[in-house]
């Protein structure tokens, strides 16, 4: 596969952010999954390390290396803590969509900070009655003067508490579509009338901050607002597309070191006089774990080639992500029953594999969703007369 999407630059990126990573998270990743937090200041160092910075210039302090590195670098993350890589991911797209949508001066004010990682951002989007229906938020922001002002509450953030940057998506004009009616600002944490609860635990992605933010009568400028009014559905959409192919690569990255672990684990384990690596069973489990894995990584990396050839991914993103949050799930599940008993305590890392992976299938669209989305792209294709098969 690496001769396929990654060339030498890919092959450099791969080795620094290894060693980087074997020197500063795997020796505390056991550590962030059992007492639920990680040091901000190793967060802060992946940001100096450049691994925000894919998909934004290098004018404005990012490597501008790509959507392959991007799902590289999470990739591999998430083979060591997915958690870390959750927390890094709303800078990502906060980042893309400030670089595609945002006008020059906020640019020159608030991308270096998101590059770097020297402030941290939420994606606010999610709300009581607004999860997989988007178009049915209800937060609203009233035009008074040259300020907006916010209200409402958003549910499942990110990095609630822990960001600097809230990105918060509200109803702009309630006389049309929402999805002609909705913008996006950005909103600092310290703005009077924001604030932050933090009232549960999390099943697996142990370390994540997680929470609700509540909006009464935020004031922000209108230089805060993303684009142009009524635009922020449509940019959410394309934003969608780059969260797809990130949460696609750490999936990747627990399915990978899922089977790395239970390759190990079979090799070493004896049952009836010999190892059980030489059980046909066993054998198999691993055959289809790898090819299951495999699939996932080629959907996720074709899809990110494709973006960066500014092809629509909208299919193809939601392809990657359905297929692999549901391949990460069973190919943990199966890490965990090759483990035995074993795979049952938290003495090996694979049940944790599996609490993470669940999220996947859930967090970022549900997998229900995204095949709602991959089948309204293919039925497109019965109106289309002039439609090339592949066979």
């Amino acid at each position: 596969m690496n001769s396929i999407f990654f060339t030498n630059v890919h092959e450099v990126l791969l080795k620094n952010t290894k060693k980087f990573l074997l020197e500063k998270l795997d020796p505390i990743k056991n550590e962030i999954n059992e007492k639920k937090e990680f040091p901000l200041s190793l967060l802060k160092e992946m940001g100096k390390e450049g691994f925000f910075g894919p998909l934004i210039p290098s004018a404005h302090g990012g490597t501008e290396l790509g959507m392959i590195a991007h799902c590289l670098i999470t990739e591999l993350i998430s083979t060591f803590n997915v958690a870390l890589s959750v927390s890094r991911t709303p800078c990502i797209l906060d980042g893309y969509l400030l670089n595609k949508y945002g006008s020059e001066e906020q640019k020159k004010t608030y991308l270096k900070n998101i590059a770097t990682a020297h402030k941290i951002c939420s994606i606010c989007v999610t709300e009581e009655e607004a999860g997989s229906n988007v178009a049915g938020i209800k937060t609203r922001a009233e035009k008074k003067g040259e300020h907006y002002i916010l209200n409402g509450s958003k549910k499942f953030i990110t990095n609630a508490g822990l960001a600097d940057y809230y990105f918060i998506w509200a109803i702009t004009n309630k006389n049309v579509n929402s999805r002609q009616g909705m913008s996006v600002f950005l909103v600092e944490k310290d703005t009077p009338g924001l604030t932050i609860e933090n009232p549960y635990n999390l099943m697996g992605i142990n370390g994540v901050w997680n929470g609700i933010v509540n909006l009464q009568n935020v004031e922000v400028p209108e230089t805060n607002l993303i684009g142009k009014e009524g635009e922020g559905f449509s940019s959410l959409m394309d934003t969608f597309n780059v969260e797809r192919l990130t949460l696609s690569s750490e999936c990747n990255g627990i399915s990978m070191v899922a089977l790395k672990d239970s390759k190990e684990y079979v090799r070493n384990r004896t049952q009836f006089g010999q190892p059980i690596s030489s059980f046909q069973i066993i054998k198999f489990k691993i055959a289809k774990m790898a090819t299951k894995l495999q699939a996932a990584r080629l959907l996720t990396y074709s899809a990110a080639r494709l973006m960066e050839l500014e092809q629509d991914v909208t299919k193809e993103a939601s392809m990657a992500k359905a297929f692999s949050s549901e391949t990460a799930v069973k190919i943990a599940l199966e890490a965990v029953q090759i483990h035995g008993g074993n795979g049952y305590t938290n003495m090996y890392s694979a049940e944790r594999y599996l609490r993470d992976a669940k999220f996947f299938m859930i967090g970022g669209g549900t997998s229900e969703i995204q095949n709602l989305i991959i089948a309204r792209e293919e039925l497109k294709k019965i109106h289309q007369k002039n439609e090339k098969f592949f066979f």
